[in-house]
C-alpha cells in the first residue's frame, strides 16, 4: 500500500478515534479541554485529506482504492460529525436535523451516480463544486467541534454562516452532477 493510501486508511482511523472521543467524553463533558483535544484531531484529519491527494498526484501514485478510499473518508467524517453533533446536547443548537439529511441524501445521490457511471467506464470525478462543498462543510464540522469548548460567540456566527453555505452548496452541487450524469448518459445512449 503507497503512502498516499495508508494516509486515507490514517484518516479514516482517526476518524474512528475522534467519534468515540466525541460520543463517550465529550458527552456531557463541562471541560473545554476534551473538546479541544477533539478538535485538533479533527483539524489533523481533515487537513490530510489535500496531502493525500497531493501525495498520489505529484508521485502518480493514483490507484483505485485510493479513488474509492479518500472520498469515503471524507464522507465518513462529514457525515458523522453532523449525525454525532446532532445528538450531543452541546451541539445540538448548531445542528439542524435537516442540514444532516440534505448531506447524507447529496452524499447517498452522488456516490450512487459515479458508481453507476463508472461502472460504465465514464470517469465521474469530483467537480470545483464537489471540492467547495467540502471545504465549507470541513469548515461547518470544525466550528461544530470546536464550539463547546468555550462556547464563542464567532464560533457560533461561523458555525451558522456555514450551516447555510453547506446547505446551498450540496443542492447546487447535487444539481450540477445530476446534469453531468444526463449528459454522460445521453453519449452512453442511455438517457
Amino acid at each position: 500500500m503507497n503512502l498516499p493510501n495508508q494516509i486515507t486508511v490514517g484518516r479514516l482511523v482517526l476518524a474512528t478515534i475522534l467519534f468515540s472521543i466525541l460520543d463517550v467524553w465529550c458527552r456531557g463533558a463541562a471541560d473545554g479541554w476534551i473538546w479541544y483535544g477533539a478538535f485538533a484531531i479533527y483539524m489533523v484529519t481533515i487537513l490530510s485529506d489535500s496531502l493525500d491527494g497531493y501525495l498520489a498526484r505529484s508521485r502518480g501514485q493514483i490507484t483505485a482504492f485510493g479513488r474509492i478510499a479518500d472520498p469515503f473518508a471524507d464522507k465518513f467524517l462529514i457525515c458523522g460529525i453532523l449525525v454525532l453533533g446532532l445528538s450531543l446536547p452541546q451541539t445540538t443548537q448548531l445542528v439542524p436535523p435537516w442540514i444532516v439529511l440534505v448531506v447524507l441524501g447529496r452524499e447517498f445521490l452522488v456516490s450512487g451516480l459515479r458508481s453507476f457511471l463508472e461502472g460504465r467506464g465514464v470517469r465521474f470525478g469530483a467537480s470545483w463544486e464537489g471540492k467547495f462543498k467540502l471545504v465549507t462543510q470541513a469548515i461547518y464540522c470544525g466550528a461544530i467541534v470546536f464550539y463547546p469548548g468555550h462556547s464563542f460567540a464567532w464560533v457560533w456566527w461561523v458555525a451558522t454562516i456555514t450551516l447555510w453555505a453547506t446547505a446551498f452548496i450540496s443542492v447546487y452541487s447535487a444539481l450540477q452532477y445530476i446534469r453531468a450524469a444526463q449528459r454522460a448518459l445521453a453519449e452512453l445512449g442511455e438517457a
